[in-house]
């Protein structure tokens, strides 16, 4: 089966209906015989955790059901083990010269395996166990994309377990207890989801828990609607200062006065209805992290206090003089270039300086095109736990062809969140158990019929109607963005002949070819 409609027909699987809940013998059996057929491997396995982190073989399409109760890896041990420990896909296209690869299972079954990728199957912070596609045959690597794929799809996976409510850690079936509840396997990094497995998700996610360790500011860029906060959480988290308070300050959404108070707190008699006195949010976070949200829109004066507090890590509440000591990391995010903002005057170069000790951007959507199915199963995963009783549902609202379809294709300017939004008000007046075009707010279905215009109104995607957003204009796309399409149909075109081949670029692209064509027409490439 040619790879990429391979994948597609895994992605297939999971909006259908299949035999038994996911995770029952049944529905494994279905998904592995897929696996196979979709990757063109000899083999497919998912393999379970327990609580004393050993992986356990629950389902092998070339192994008896009968033959695996008793076949475990430790966590770090193999192939397999490896990619549980390090949370991270391993693909080996020659397993034999690969030193971590454990050759048990091949002498007590007499295999030979020649290639493997093997995938964590993660929700959130729970790691179920893995997920696993190997040959037999020598010569037989797998094609570079199934190592996102995989990933992908181990994803996907946890997200149907946990809609099912079989997101739970191995037990051994003759110490099955069913009155006692089974507890999840949980990893120790967090309890923020970032979803995604695109490169540029996973390089902002590896600079978060880089910018863990160290006990620098850190700068996250990004427009609006991306995840900056989520990315601040994640870094809080996965640091030294994660029992301490984690405290988010939009900067822009507040008065320069009230900003102070906000940030310094202030003294009972600073200002009309200052009642009392009152701790501001730097002294609060003091241990921990203070998230400085948009603070590309702060005052010249709110600025120069907030370089002070950095420098002497003193705050002077508003209407007192004297100093409070605090101690609070700082992360700061911007869905503007401070840099231009310092040319034009608008920003202090010495503050811009003194925030970005490490600067992480979080990527629009429409270049993570590859992420919107995994965003789209964990919102209607939300959607079903927050409503799922008032509309009896049984497992999370699944998508039709064609809404998944229009999800990859639109672009996004509002980005998750207004993915998010899309998605949760479908599930809302969606009836039945799938969501069809017609489910989605009319604003996404008005913009996928315009061949012309924008995507959507500024005043549905921006809380400030009123502020121009460059990023949200369709025709403006960014230089690098229209050097890769153009670089993608230049090596894929039609040998002699130097015309595009589209269907070739959107392979190398690694997207719909409707979602490359929709592109090309907006940015006037094509006509």
């Amino acid at each position: 089966m040619e790879p990429k409609s391979g994948f597609l027909s895994l992605l297939e699987f999971f909006h259908l209906q299949q035999p038994g809940l996911p995770g029952s013998p049944e529905y494994n059996a279905a998904f592995c015989r897929i696996l196979v057929k979709a990757a063109s491997a000899d083999q497919a396995s998912i393999w379970q955790l327990d609580n004393q982190r050993y992986l356990h073989l629950i389902y092998s399409t070339d192994i008896p059901p009968d033959r695996i109760l008793d076949i475990t890896l430790r966590e770090g041990e193999g192939i397999i083990g490896a990619a549980a420990l390090s949370r991270q896909v391993i693909a080996v296209a020659e397993v034999r010269a690969h030193a971590q690869h454990d050759h048990r299972v091949d002498e007590r079954f007499g295999y030979q395996t020649h290639s493997m990728v093997s995938a964590p199957i993660l929700f959130g912070d729970i790691l179920y166990g893995v997920v696993n596609i190997l040959n037999h045959s020598s010569g037989r690597a797998f094609p570079y994309e199934w190592k996102d794929w995989l990933a992908a799809i181990g994803v996907i996976y946890a997200a149907a377990l946990a809609g099912s409510g079989r997101l739970c850690s191995y037990e051994a079936p003759a110490k099955k207890d069913r009155d006692q509840k089974r507890q999840p396997a949980r990893s120790f990094e967090g309890k923020t989801v970032i979803v995604g497995i695109s490169g540029v998700v996973r390089e902002a996610l590896h600079l978060c828990l880089k910018a863990a360790s160290a006990n620098l500011p850190v700068l996250i860029c990004g427009e609006t609607g991306t995840g900056k906060e989520l990315a601040a959480r994640r870094i809080h988290e996965a640091g030294d200062r994660s029992h301490g308070p984690f405290l988010a300050v939009n900067c822009a959404a507040l008065t320069e006065t009230l900003l102070e108070s906000e940030l310094f707190g202030h003294v009972k008699g600073a200002f009309t209805g200052a009642i009392r006195d009152r701790q501001g949010k730097f002294v609060a976070a003091s241990g921990g992290t203070l998230f400085l949200d948009e603070i590309g829109d702060m005052s010249k004066a709110s600025q120069a206090k907030i370089l002070r507090a950095l420098e002497e890590k003193k705050v002077t509440p508003v209407g007192s003089e004297k100093a409070v000591p605090c101690d609070a990391r700082i992360i700061a995010a911007t869905n503007q270039i401070l840099a231009q903002r310092v040319e034009k005057g608008k920003f202090r170069e010495d503050l811009y300086y003194r925030l970005s000790g490490i600067e992480i951007l979080m990527p629009p959507l429409r270049e993570r095109v590859e992420d919107i199915y995994l965003l789209a199963a964990h919102f209607l995963q939300k959607a079903a736990a927050e409503g799922g009783e008032q509309k009896k549902l049984t497992r999370p609202l699944r998508l039709s062809k064609d809404a998944l379809e229009m999800l990859i294709t639109f672009t996004w300017p509002g980005n998750v969140r207004q993915l998010e939004q899309a998605l949760l008000a479908a599930a809302a007046i969606c009836e039945g158990e799938e969501i069809k075009p017609g489910d989605f707010p009319p604003w996404l279905q008005k913009a996928m019929k315009s061949d012309v215009k924008g995507p959507a109104p500024q005043s549905l995607i921006s809380d400030q109607p009123d502020k121009p957003l460059a990023a949200h204009e369709p025709a403006e796309v960014p230089n690098e963005e229209r050097a890769r399409y153009l670089k993608a149909l230049e090596t894929t075109k039609y040998p002699g002949t130097g015309r595009w081949n589209l269907n070739a670029a959107a392979r190398a692209l690694n997207m719909p070819r409707k979602t490359l064509t929709y592109r090309l027409k907006k940015i006037k490439l094509i006509p």
